[in-house]
């Protein structure tokens, strides 16, 4: 201040006032100056300031959309996350109906093959039960011929003598021939009834076994036959098996057997045996030879065969024994199951 004072006492009072006022000129020069620097500070700021209230502006803006997506995208994710899971679930059930399906087809098959299985035993048992339910053609052509050759020798005995007509000759076979001519058609008939019928009456198989065996007696008259039957009549009569099984025996004597001589015959055994199994034996005489074994083996016995093909599908624990036996005598013996 001192100095000051001084300074001022040193010169005049204009110059000192001049002083002054070029001091205060520089002072507003000097904040004019400041100012605009200041002013163009300012604007430069402002401007700035601006830009980046724009930019945050448009970052808010940004922001606000990345926000919108970010929700969009997790909504998406959570659409596209039920959409898995439905894809999940639809692809398991798929599979566990594809699976299902396949067992039901693999059920399916099996029974078809069942089905076709249980076709084709059926008609390989309904072959077999055709077979063995059969008379030869040769019997019958046999038997009728014998019927015509009977009733034209019969015709032709008869003569007439002043209108009165007598009959000379007697008869020469133990059944007439109109009777065959009856046996045979029962026969036939009951061949032809077996193919539709399960089972029949022991009572009734041995019904027309006889007939089979009077038949064979017409055509062999030399024939000795033998029937021993020793079960009861209850027996008979309860007792069911298939149609002709009995058959192919009696055929088969008839085929291989030697029935002309005096001394042939025909001798069947019908009993039950200890174990409550029906025994059916038939020996029938037989021609001489000394290969007879190889013959019999090498034959068709196409009844007995086809007669071991029906106990195998209906009686699979029953035994047929066929075999030759000393003394030119055939053997074939059925022990027959019914349990």
């Amino acid at each position: 201040m001192d100095y000051f004072l001084d300074f001022i006492q040193q010169y005049r009072p204009i110059e000192v006032l001049l002083f002054i006022f070029i001091l205060l000129l520089i002072r507003n020069w000097y904040n004019l100056y400041r100012k605009r620097v200041f002013r163009k500070r300012n604007k430069q700021l402002t401007a700035q300031l601006e830009a980046q209230q724009l930019g945050v502006s448009k970052f808010d803006e940004q922001l606000r959309k990345a926000q919108s997506l970010e929700r969009k995208l997790t909504k998406k994710n959570n659409e596209i996350f039920q959409l898995e899971q439905q894809i999940e679930d639809y692809m398991k059930k798929f599979y566990s109906s594809l699976s299902q399906k396949e067992k039901e087809i693999a059920q399916h098959k099996e029974a078809i093959n069942h089905q076709k299985r249980a076709y084709d035993q059926f008609v390989n048992y309904k072959n077999v039960e055709a077979n063995n339910t059969r008379l030869g053609a040769h019997f019958i052509k046999n038997v009728i011929s014998q019927i015509y050759v009977d009733m034209e020798e019969t015709d032709n005995s008869y003569k007439s003598f002043l209108g009165i007509n007598y009959k000379m000759g007697g008869n020469k076979n133990k059944i007439p021939p109109i009777k065959a001519l009856k046996n045979i058609f029962k026969l036939l008939d009951y061949n032809v009834s077996a193919l539709n019928k399960e089972n029949t009456s022991l009572e009734e198989e041995l019904e027309h076994i006889t007939m089979f065996l009077d038949l064979i007696k017409y055509l062999k008259p030399n024939t000795n036959i033998q029937f021993d039957n020793s079960l009861k009549q209850d027996q008979k009569e309860n007792i069911k098996i298939k149609p002709t099984l009995f058959f192919p025996f009696v055929e088969n004597a008839l085929k291989h057997g030697s029935l002309n001589e005096t001394d042939s015959f025909i001798s069947i055994v019908l009993k039950e045996n200890k174990n409550k199994q029906l025994s059916y034996c038939l020996v029938n005489s037989a021609e001489q030879r000394l290969d007879f074994d190889t013959q019999v083996a090498e034959s068709s016995n196409f009844g007995l065969n086809a007669l071991q093909q029906l106990l195998t599908a209906y009686y699979p624990n029953s035994k047929l024994e066929h075999k030759s036996l000393p003394n030119n005598q055939y053997l074939s013996e059925l022990t027959l199951s019914l349990n």
